[in-house]
């Protein structure tokens, strides 16, 4: 039986255990493939995923998600950067600590005036909207997936020179969208 995602959330509505089921089914390895890469831990991956579905069953009702696969994915990879961050994970090779820092100079650090994180995401949205495909592809694997270069490449057949150079290209670009928009580095 496939449902698609109304029906999925009309599950959880009614309190049906076939939805974690079907939502695992659906969403399941997307969902581990985002934490994995965040947390480089299978043990990690499996806790955190077991938060993310009690956080799912938790949330909806009253929450009515628009897309029940980007809240689920919004849903893990908050609370995987959260396990990351709690664990002090600031060793070598923990993909999203050398992902976010390649970042550190274009977006705002955390003491920036409340309110400005629906203005930033938004000028995000907007970057991603104007970059090409390719650029996207490879800005979102990266930022987003925590991908590394050499998984970058590899996923879409590019060198990992090609993939270094698109995200160099595309961080000075939101760097000077950034500054244009008028947000404080």
């Amino acid at each position: 039986m496939t449902v698609d995602e109304n029906e999925l959330i009309e599950l959880y509505f009614s309190r049906d255990e076939r939805a974690l089921e079907e939502t695992s089914r659906r969403f399941g390895g997307l969902l581990k493939g985002l934490v994995f890469g965040i947390l480089r831990s299978e043990q990690d991956c499996e806790e955190c995923l077991s938060d993310v579905y009690f956080k799912l069953w938790s949330s909806i009702p009253p929450v009515r998600p628009r897309s029940l696969k980007a809240y689920a994915l919004k849903i893990a990879r908050t609370d995987a950067l959260m396990l990351l961050r709690k664990k002090k994970a600031k060793k070598r090779g923990s993909g999203a600590e050398i992902s976010l820092s390649e970042l550190e100079d274009i977006l705002p650090d955390k003491s920036a005036p409340d309110g400005s994180e629906a203005e930033i995401r938004e000028i995000l949205d907007s970057f991603l909207g104007e970059l090409g495909s390719d650029a996207r592809k490879i800005f979102l694997r990266r930022y987003w997936f925590f991908d590394s270069v050499a998984e970058i490449a590899r996923r879409y057949g590019f060198s990992e020179s090609k993939v270094k150079s698109s995200l160099r290209a595309s961080r000075e670009r939101l760097a000077k969208r950034m500054k244009e928009e008028g947000v404080v580095l």
